[in-house]
């Protein structure tokens, strides 16, 4: 009965130690699982994903087959490598950089211009990079570390002076008078120079006081759109001064019809279409009022060929400039 019982306690002591065996052995296979990280690596402009047992990027990237140059290098987006990290490779590449007047060539693989910079002992503060600090390096880049500065500086400048428009009744529109001509006057001024490598770029004014003050200019400016007429005021559009000559009513045809087919007379005139529409009536002083109906081959632009009714009267009035007001 003894050795039934000690069998018995046996097989039950076995069977305790096959179940531990079993749970030891499958906490080990589930933590070998767990272990295994899920990787992406980005090198010469490719993408993978790999699983991996290992914790360090180089040991990582050579079981991907990615082989790791000397100027190399590699950029993790966690702290440690972690699941999901993205592991990046930077190829290094020659550049030159120029700095206080010198010029250094280098293979690097920094991923930045600014780190380049560091790289090579170039100060943050007061220095510009160009290309721009997060700029990435590409092979034969150039890049210009340029030194700032700035000095505090008294200077005199001018206080600009105004115009001052003023509407004149009494004047035509389109007719202005300088009633007082402008002056400059004197500002000092505390200013800010600021130098890229000693070149100055800029200046901004910190404050200023008015040592003398400037004259302003005052304009007379007409506003008054009517002129006076046989027929009394008339309302004008615009004022052309104009090259005016004179014709009989058969210096364009014997029959001395216009070119709008109208009789030639006086109060008729000739003009370039471009500049005065054919039907619009003027009013011309010492001649009249007048309607642009004829044209003519030598009336071009800024001229106008008044009708009148005889050569003795075409003789007395020349060449002469004219002031032609464009009625409504």
């Amino acid at each position: 009965m003894s050795d039934g019982k000690s069998v018995l306690v046996k097989y039950r002591q076995s069977k305790v130690v096959l179940i531990i065996a079993l749970l030891l052995a499958s906490l080990l296979a589930t933590g070998f699982v767990w272990a295994y990280k899920k990787v992406h690596i980005m090198a010469d402009g490719q993408k993978y994903t790999v699983n991996t047992l290992y914790k360090t990027p180089h040991r990582i990237l050579n079981n991907a087959g990615i082989t790791i140059g000397s100027d190399d290098e590699i950029r993790l987006s966690t702290p440690s490598v972690d699941n999901g990290t993205v592991i990046e490779v930077f190829r290094a590449v020659p550049v030159s950089v120029i700095y206080q007047g010198k010029t250094m060539n280098l293979i690097t693989g920094k991923p930045t211009v600014r780190e380049v910079a560091d790289q090579l002992g170039i100060p943050q503060e007061k220095v510009k990079l160009i290309p721009g600090d997060d700029a990435r390096p590409v092979a034969g880049m150039n890049i210009r570390a340029v030194t700032l500065s700035e000095k505090i500086e008294e200077q005199e400048l001018p206080d600009l002076y105004q115009v001052v428009r003023q509407p004149d009744s009494t004047l035509e529109k389109g007719v202005e008078e300088t009633m007082q001509a402008g002056e400059n006057g004197l500002k000092k001024a505390t200013v800010r120079v600021k130098f890229e490598d000693g070149i100055k770029v800029s200046t901004d004014v910190l404050s200023e006081i008015v040592a003398v003050s400037s004259k302003p200019q005052i304009i007379r400016v007409g506003t008054r759109d009517t002129v006076d007429t046989s027929r009394g005021a008339m309302r004008f559009r615009n004022i052309h001064y104009m090259e005016a000559t004179a014709y009989l009513p058969t210096d364009g045809s014997a029959q001395g019809l216009t070119a709008t087919g109208i009789a030639a007379r006086h109060g008729i005139v000739a003009v370039d279409p471009d500049v005065i529409p054919l039907g619009t009536r003027v009013f011309i002083p010492g001649y009249g009022l007048a309607l642009a109906a004829d044209t003519g081959g030598a009336i071009v632009g800024d001229k106008i060929d008044l009708c009148v009714e005889s050569s003795s009267e075409a003789w007395r009035f020349g060449r002469r400039t004219v002031k032609v007001y464009v009625l409504e």
